[in-house]
């Protein structure tokens, strides 16, 4: 039986997902996570030597030593974890700590979503059990706001090379060693929060504990080209249906008249780039939805670029928008990412006459790279300049 995680991991997160406690069993976790709360000074001293998150320690020392000697269970720990290099994992996704508590356990309690060693206590298991297992406990931490483990299909974060994970978006050299954090290519974490900062670095969330040196910090700069981001929000699933410009590009009437932060008056009819494909009226859904400030519309104008290089790839075939700019209350309303680029207008949902989502996105994979967003849907293809490379499938 392939019991490694990368056969595994998606099963223990999907478990998790969709686990709760069972019935009677509230109390005596409880009593396990506030027993772990009063030890956790020595789990974190574990956390500083390993990177291994303090409640995963907690969760041994419960479940192997009933939280006896806790300085003893200390120094020992510490040395089976490097021991058996838990210390180099390079995947800490909370499918990857799931499965590594069976492989501590050498999946003697079972694999998947049998292991009573994980899923004792949850709804995973149809019988009730009497001891609470892993799975449990993390729940009810997440509960009671003790970690933050990202939420259901998590979007995870992908190290592409040898990289420095720093307190500001500084040049090393700058920074003391207490203020970075070396972390290695093929390093995969659960990410909270993202967003590009100056200096072509992206500042992030992470969870904490997942890394050695971060010492309950989970806010860091890390250089944008060094990362890769995969999957999305379980609640991204637009529904933004196309709407007929009102003035299209080739006509002489320039249409209405709009005003936009930054430009001042600007017709629907005109084209965002001068001599360009793509309008105000695409952009703003026939002037429904105004650009709120300067550096929305500054998002605007460098998607529109973007638009134009993408319609020459493709052999200028005709390409419809179906969603460019949204304010945040029209972006919920429409199904959208709570964090969605098109709020930023940098980002366009979009079809062309001919080729089908999955190809153009095929096509476009290899020129956009990691300059940005790319995304497919059964309708349309979505495109964002967030500035680092991000992928999903809706």
């Amino acid at each position: 039986m392939d019991v490694t995680l990368k056969k595994l991991e998606a099963d223990y997160r999907s478990a998790f997902d969709a686990c709760a406690l069972q019935p009677g069993v509230e109390p005596t976790v409880r009593g396990i996570v506030g027993r772990m709360v009063q030890l956790r000074s020595h789990y974190e001293t574990v956390e500083k030597a390993t990177g291994v998150p303090w409640w995963f320690v907690g969760i041994l020392h419960y479940s192997e030593w009933n939280f006896r000697e806790p300085g003893q269970f200390e120094r020992e720990v510490t040395n089976v974890l490097i021991a058996k290099k838990y210390h180099q994992a390079k995947t800490r996704t909370l499918g990857a700590f799931l499965w590594g508590f069976d492989l501590w356990h050498g999946f003697r309690g079972g694999v998947g979503k049998q292991s009573t060693w994980v899923w004792s206590g949850t709804t995973v298991l149809s019988e009730p059990t009497v001891r609470v297992g892993a799975a449990a406990v993390v729940l009810y931490l997440q509960q009671q706001q003790l970690i933050d483990i990202g939420n259901q299909k998590a979007v995870e974060l992908l190290v592409l090379t040898d990289t420095l994970f720093k307190l500001r978006p500084e040049q090393s050299a700058r920074l003391s060693e207490q203020d970075k954090i070396r972390v290695a290519a093929g390093t995969t974490l659960e990410l909270l929060r993202d967003n590009l900062d100056k200096h072509d670095h992206v500042k992030i969330r992470i969870p904490d504990g997942v890394l050695i040196g971060q010492h309950d910090r989970r806010d860091w700069y890390v250089y944008a080209q060094h990362i890769w981001l995969r999957g999305t929000e379980p609640n991204n699933h637009p529904k933004d249906p196309p709407v007929e410009p009102e003035t299209k590009i080739a006509e002489r009437d320039r249409g209405r008249a709009i005003e936009v932060p930054k430009l001042g008056t600007v017709y629907l009819g005109d084209p965002i780039i001068p001599k360009g494909n793509f309008s105000w009226a695409e952009a703003t859904k026939n002037g429904d939805r105004i650009p709120v400030d300067g550096t929305i519309v500054d998002g605007i104008v460098k998607i529109a670029k973007v638009m134009e290089e993408v319609r020459e790839l493709l052999g200028n075939r005709p390409i419809t928008v179906t969603s460019w700019y949204r304010d945040p209350v029209t972006n919920g309303r429409v199904g959208g990412s709570s964090k969605s680029r098109h709020m930023s207008g940098d980002a366009v949902d979009f079809f062309v006459n001919g080729i089908s989502p999955w190809d153009v996105n095929r096509q476009l994979e290899p020129w956009w790279g990691n300059r940005g967003g790319l995304a497919s849907a059964a309708t349309f293809t979505h495109i964002d300049a967030r500035g680092y490379g991000a992928r999903w499938e809706y």
